[in-house]
Order: C-alpha cells, then sequence, then structure tokens
C-alpha cells in the first residue's frame, strides 16, 4: 500500500482512537514485513570510521525520561556497515539474550554479556577493557518477549554496571572499580544529577553517584527502567507511581497497569498497556488521555519525539504493527501510518526516523530485522540483514550502533 494511502486511512482512525475497535487482530493495513529500500548485509564490513560519528547514548533509551529521542541528531539514511566483531556470549540462566544492548559516550562502546562487560573503541570495535569478574542483571527488554541483560549506563566518566550481586561503578576510561554495592537488581539503572536510581527486588534505590551511598529507598513499589524528570522519578508495574527524586517519598500514584517502562517528556508520563496507550500528567498522575483500539490490543513503551509517538500494537492474534501517532497537545495522539514489525519493537528515532526491530524469518537469506522508518509516511529507507535478531540500536549523529543476541556488535555510519 502507497504511504499516502497508508496515511490518509490511518487519519480515519483518529475519532474511533478513543472509544475502542473491537477484535483481536491488528488494523493495520500492511501485513506483509516491509522491505528496505537498501539491505545492510553482514559480510559489508569495513575497518573502521574515517571520521567519528559525534553524540552519545548513554543511557539504554538515550535519556533519563526514556524518550528514545536524541534531539539534534542525524543518523544515517544511506548507510555503510563500517566495522563488525563478536563477543564471547556464554548463556546467561533465564536470559533470551546473551548480550546486552549498547550504550555509548566519549568514543567507547559499552555493553554487557554472559562474560562480563566490554568497552570498544566506537572507531574501529577493539577492545579498550573487559572484566570477567561479573554476572549481568536482568530484565525485561521492550518487545516484553521473555528477559535481557541490563545495558550499561554511562554518567561524568563513569560505567554503571548492574549485576546479579549489586551495581558496580568502574572509570570509563581503564575499566578501573570506583565503587560497588549489594543489591539485589532486577532492572536498568536511570542516572539523573548526583543520583543512581536502581530497582531492586524490595522497591527502589536512590544511590550517590559519587561513592554508591544509599541516599533513600522506597519498598513495594515496581520498577524495571524508571524515568526521571523536572526533579521527579516515575516506576510502573502495577501501578504507576510518582517519587520525589531528592527524598524518595511518595507524590502520587495512579492506578495504571504496565509491565514496560514509564517513558517522560514536557510533562506527560506516556505508558503502553494492556489497555491502550495512556498520557498521565506529570505533576499529579491525571489522565491526561487514552489511545484505546480495542480489547487484546497491547501497547509497548512508546519512543517520544516533539512531533510523533511511536508505539508497537500488540494485537494478541495477529502480527505486532507498529503505529505513529501525531502528537496533538494535551489531547490523545493521532495515528498517521503502520507497518508491520512481527514480534518486534520501536527503540528509537532521531532526525526524520524511527528504528524498529522486527521478527521475519527467510529460508532463502537473513532477513532485514533493524529497519529505518521515515517519520513523515513510514517508508522503509534501509535495514540490516542478520540471522540473529538485534536489540535496541545506539543512535550517534552519523552513526548506528547495533548488538545482536549473540554478542556481534556492528556500526553503521554514512550520508
Amino acid at each position: 500500500m502507497p504511504s499516502t494511502t497508508r496515511r490518509t486511512f490511518l487519519g480515519t482512525l483518529a475519532a474511533s482512537a478513543a472509544v475502542g475497535v473491537a477484535g483481536c487482530s491488528s488494523s493495520c493495513p500492511d501485513s506483509d514485513a516491509p522491505e528496505p529500500s537498501l539491505v545492510v548485509e553482514t559480510d559489508d564490513a569495513g575497518s573502521g570510521f574515517e571520521t567519528l560519528p559525534d553524540g552519545a547514548w548513554p543511557a539504554p533509551r538515550f535519556d533519563a525520561g526514556n524518550t528514545g529521542h536524541p534531539p539534534s541528531r542525524r543518523p544515517p539514511t544511506e548507510p555503510s556497515l563500517r566495522w563488525r566483531t563478536t563477543l564471547p556470549a556464554p548463556r546467561v540462566d533465564g536470559a533470551r539474550a546473551d548480550a546486552s544492548s549498547p550504550t555509548v559516550a566519549d568514543g567507547r562502546v559499552y555493553l554487557t554479556t554472559g562474560a562480563g562487560a566490554f568497552a570498544l573503541a566506537l572507531r574501529d570495535g577493539a577492545e579498550r577493557w573487559s572484566v570477567d569478574d561479573l554476572t549481568p542483571a536482568t530484565t525485561e527488554p521492550a518487545d516484553g518477549y521473555g528477559t535481557e541483560l541490563v545495558p550499561p549506563v554511562v554518567d561524568d566518566g563513569t560505567v554503571y554496571l548492574a549485576t546479579d550481586s549489586g551495581v558496580v561503578a568502574r572509570h570509563a576510561d581503564d575499566g578501573s572499580t570506583a565503587w560497588r554495592t549489594d543489591a539485589d537488581v532486577t532492572g536498568g539503572s536511570t542516572a539523573a544529577g548526583d543520583t543512581l536510581f536502581v530497582p531492586t527486588v524490595d522497591g527502589l534505590l536512590g544511590l550517590a553517584t559519587d561513592d554508591g551511598g544509599r541516599r533513600w529507598a522506597v519498598d513495594g513499589v515496581d520498577a524495571t527502567l524508571p524515568a526521571v524528570a523536572d526533579g521527579t522519578v516515575v516506576v510502573a508495574g502495577e501501578e504507576t507511581v510518582a517519587l520525589d527524586a531528592a527524598t524518595g517519598d511518595r507524590r502520587w500514584s495512579a492506578p495504571v497497569r504496565t509491565e514496560s517502562h514509564p517513558v517522560v517528556a514536557d510533562g506527560t508520563v506516556y505508558l503502553g498497556t494492556y489497555e491502550g496507550l495512556v498520557g498521565l500528567a506529570l505533576d499529579d498522575g491525571s489522565e491526561r488521555w487514552r489511545v484505546d483500539r480495542g480489547s487484546g490490543r497491547t501497547f509497548s513503551a512508546p519512543v517520544v519525539t516533539p512531533e510523533t509517538v511511536y508505539a508497537v500494537e500488540r494485537p494478541g492474534e495477529a502480527p505486532d504493527a507498529t503505529f505513529a501517532l501525531d502528537r496533538t497537545g494535551d489531547g490523545p495522539p493521532d495515528p498517521r501510518w503502520c507497518s508491520y514489525v512481527g514480534e518486534g519493537a520501536v527503540t528509537a528515532a532521531a532526525g526524520d526516523h524511527a528504528f524498529a526491530l522486527q521478527s521475519g524469518p527467510s529460508d532463502q537469506r537473513a532477513p532485514p530485522r533493524l529497519v529505518a522508518f521515515t517519520e513523515r509516511f513510514g517508508e522503509a529507507t534501509w535495514g540490516y540483514a542478520t540471522t540473529d535478531r538485534p536489540l535496541p540500536p545506539a543512535l550517534l549523529d552519523g552513526g548506528v550502533v547495533s548488538v545482536t543476541h549473540r554478542g556481534t556488535v556492528a556500526a553503521f555510519g554514512g550520508a
């Protein structure tokens, strides 16, 4: 279906979005996997970047609000594979992936595998340092299937690693230990200001970033990846709870349940739930809007840009679909376009592109598993073809770094 027709079709869904559409099948008109105009193969790797991409991707969803959107970033639109390397990645009990998604800062790529933690040179993938005396903690991924290794978080020259015995802070330049603290970590940490917010089996910890000292602990809240903005920490699970970032005091709670992380942007908390996509006011937790597309349609944690909300709809009895929705002030976002992703997720967006992970097995050749869609019309411009499913990528200015479930790291650059 042409992209202009797709956009017109989804425009008619806006009126029904608030009241729901019956049934479990996806209402996305695209029922087949997209075919990108450019496909990068795994055997096309070069020897490295001639000019390093600018920018950093220091956290799993870029920033403390988990938006997945770095402003003023322009990832490649006609990329080539600049380098590719495979790290040792033995199995971790209970994890569906043997490696974490990447974070990038100061010219280095950071990730964990079952073999420990690694820092690679962004230029060519060469190992800068590694540590093998830790087992990474696991958490629920963006697409909601199984568990994955918790990615490193980088802040002010320190790499924070979530392990099965607690949090370890290491100096980013050489990997030496800065501090460590015991905790039963259950999700990804978020660094904001001078505090590291750590989900645990009991609730949430606020740790001092300089020495790991405990600032506060809150029991009885669920968290996979906290979102922090305007002095407020938001965690989501059986209910959505907002805490004071400095003290841990509860500010409000809302009876909205989700199994994915919250996203905060411009004073709104965005939640993908079993009952649609929900927007809450950050200041008091009141519901601002809800996009409910009918029973059986769950939404994943969204990616939020100034103009667009990206989320994956999971009908339950049909393939997942990427939805792009127009942000409309304080009202519910309006559906603009959608595209098949199989069992996938949208995890990042920059410039005028969104990046989706998709399933799509093929008997003949490796299918595109990482796909770039245009923001306006949802056209698939390029994809990375790999037999091993990739994890959420890191977006840079002129570059993309991707890691697969089995520990293969690939860096892309280009126009």
